[in-house]
């Protein structure tokens, strides 16, 4: 099947109309320029969708790339992750590289429409420099648990490949489990794209309560400094910090320092606001209730994008040789963090997540 032919005559036209079909609808929306040419120019009469430009610089390394993407893409999602169910193994091989296709850039931010040469390279890296892994960190002591990481794949509709994980085992065999982190890694940068709890699990109250001690060494009154528009840095989730904390410990064991955090993926906000528009179009919503689910749109997307920005701020706090390199909007969209050393953590319950983290992966990695 021919991934080039599928891009060129299929995917960049309809992305130009708003709507890319295959056995879904995704609404993904962008103009593309090759090689200096506008191709095709979308346009909307929603103020809210923001139109981004595939600037195709260099036609051949993109094709190379973007066909080497597919294919690994093909081999690394099992087929059931797929809706096709019909007969036809053609059209079920076409419907699954539209699929890929159309979701790789639902994960693109701005820069990344603008350079997706540099954009597909790391997407390549997120899928070959990780693996499925499991790790046992042991007993905590100020969580009272058995602690467990683990990293796994993740589905195609998220944001990545892989996904880092933790549980805890309670003294009476109840289990909580943390939130997954969303990752990849890619020219020796981790980037994190949401932390995310899978809202079907039902957790320990006694590690849920043991999490507080996150507390540890914030000061609200003197430690805050407000960041964003709304909230500081006592507005975080506990179990948020403590897996962003583990993580952050993992990368320690793979030398990874530098961690980006992109901001905004543009076409996952662009679904939302195409999907009210059509609902107006068809009748389904009038324009009073199209305004009350743009503002409730933008609140959702405020509150995600400065929880997980706010989460790292914090950590940055407990540590001092976790440094912010710059905001975003400073350089780019991105956040990004460099991660001189993991000493002198003002916290205990960090602390001790930190170094069972380091201890179990170095020692599962010598072994």
């Amino acid at each position: 099947m021919n991934v080039l032919d599928i891009f060129y005559n299929e995917i960049i036209k309809e992305a130009a109309k708003g709507i890319i079909q295959t056995d879904y609808s995704f609404n993904i929306i962008f103009s593309t320029k090759i090689e200096g040419e506008e191709i095709y120019t979308a346009s909307t009469k929603n103020d809210n969708v923001l139109i981004p430009t595939l600037n195709i610089s260099d036609k051949y390394e993109f094709n190379y790339l973007l066909t080497k993407y597919t294919d690994l893409a093909i081999d690394f999602y099992p087929r059931d992750y797929f809706s096709y169910y019909g007969t036809d193994p053609l059209k079920k091989e076409r419907e699954k590289i539209k699929t890929i296709l159309s979701l790789l850039f639902a994960n693109a931010t701005y820069e990344d429409f603008n350079d997706p040469c540099t954009f597909l390279k790391r997407r390549i890296d997120y899928i070959e420099n990780s693996k499925e892994n499991k790790v046992d960190l042991g007993y905590s002591d100020t969580l009272n648990a058995d602690v467990s990481c683990y990293i796994e794949k993740d589905t195609i509709f998220n944001e990545t490949p892989y996904r880092f994980c933790m549980t805890a085992e309670d003294d009476v065999d109840d289990y909580y489990y943390f939130p997954c982190l969303k990752f990849g890694i890619s020219d020796n940068k981790a980037y994190v794209y949401a932390i995310q709890r899978d809202d079907e699990n039902e957790n320990s109250r006694k590690v849920s309560r043991s999490l507080y001690k996150v507390g540890e060494g914030f000061d609200p009154k003197t430690d805050n400094f407000d960041v964003f528009d709304e909230g500081n840095l006592n507005d975080v989730t506990p179990s948020f910090l403590v897996i962003l904390d583990a993580f952050v410990a993992y990368l320690n064991t793979i030398g990874v320092d530098e961690i980006v955090v992109p901001s905004f993926l543009v076409e996952r906000w662009n679904a939302k606001e195409i999907s009210y528009e059509r609902r107006l179009n068809a009748n389904a919503i009038d324009e009073e209730k199209l305004k009350k689910l743009e503002e409730q749109h933008i609140k959702i997307q405020k509150n995600l994008t400065e929880k997980l920005l706010r989460t790292f701020l914090r950590l940055d706090h407990h540590y001092p040789g976790v440094e912010i390199s710059s905001l975003p909007m400073e350089n780019d969209s991105s956040l990004r963090i460099k991660v001189n050393n993991l000493e002198g953590c003002n916290n205990k319950l960090l602390d001790e997540v930190k170094d069972m983290t380091i201890n179990s992966f170095e020692n599962k990695k010598i072994r």
